[in-house]
């Protein structure tokens, strides 16, 4: 989901504090549970999907950065990302298994 909104944005509508915003896009805390429905109930996911996710994503401080950058991206730039990505490891693997 990309809505782009800023930080300033996203805490005025849903009534949680830009500090805690800031905290939990930069992974340096986690929300309060309040803060946490109020963030869910604006942005119309289950509290239930939040979790799920966060327990999903939460073993790789690389895997959460990638994840923060393509958030910005536009579909057309995640598009290209991916084959990208792909076409890299295409070649990682390659070297892997050929090495010289």
């Amino acid at each position: 989901m990309n809505l782009e909104l800023s930080q300033n944005t996203l805490a005025e509508r849903s009534h949680v504090s830009l500090r805690t915003i800031s905290d939990i896009e930069t992974y340096k805390a986690n929300p309060r549970f309040d803060s946490l429905c109020s963030l869910a109930s604006y942005l119309n996911i289950s509290i239930d999907a939040v979790i799920k996710d966060r327990k999903n994503n939460s073993g790789s401080t690389t895997m959460q950065q990638i994840l923060i950058e393509l958030e910005s991206c536009s579909e057309e730039e995640q598009v290209i990302v991916l084959q990208t990505l792909r076409g890299l490891l295409k070649g990682l693997h390659t070297r892997t298994e050929n090495p010289t």
